[in-house]
């Protein structure tokens, strides 16, 4: 699935900064990037050149096609990674995508939980 920046939201530094992540950066993270699994989310990331990490949340039209419900969800993912990004040792590039098939109705524990489990596995 083709992902463009527009619909990214992202955070530098952990901030809720929002910014267009730029597109070669998010093709990069596609084609090299490392993929980690959970039941809901795929992470696709790759290490830092600079000692500040970059992410972004991904949720497609097919999972909702509601902008309010793809918005909550993004900042759902946004708030979890800001909360375990503490767990972090070394700075990274991330792309986290939700899957098809997730629920729209998917609760923050969950997506919490498989963002602690990706930090974890760092």
């Amino acid at each position: 699935e083709e992902v463009r920046a527009e619909n990214a939201l992202v955070l530098n530094n952990v901030k809720s900064k929002k910014q267009n992540l730029k597109s070669t950066l998010i093709d990069k993270l596609y084609k090299e990037g490392k993929s980690y699994k959970t039941s809901h989310l795929v992470f696709k990331f790759l290490p830092s050149n600079s000692e500040d990490s970059k992410f972004a949340a991904v949720v497609s039209k097919k999972i909702a096609p509601k902008a309010v419900t793809r918005n909550k969800l993004r900042r759902q993912i946004a708030e979890g990674v800001r909360i375990n990004f503490a767990t972090i040792s070394k700075p990274i590039v991330c792309l986290v995508i939700m899957k098809k098939g997730s629920s729209e109705r998917l609760e923050y524990s969950i997506i919490d939980s498989q963002i602690k489990e990706f930090f974890n596995q760092l």
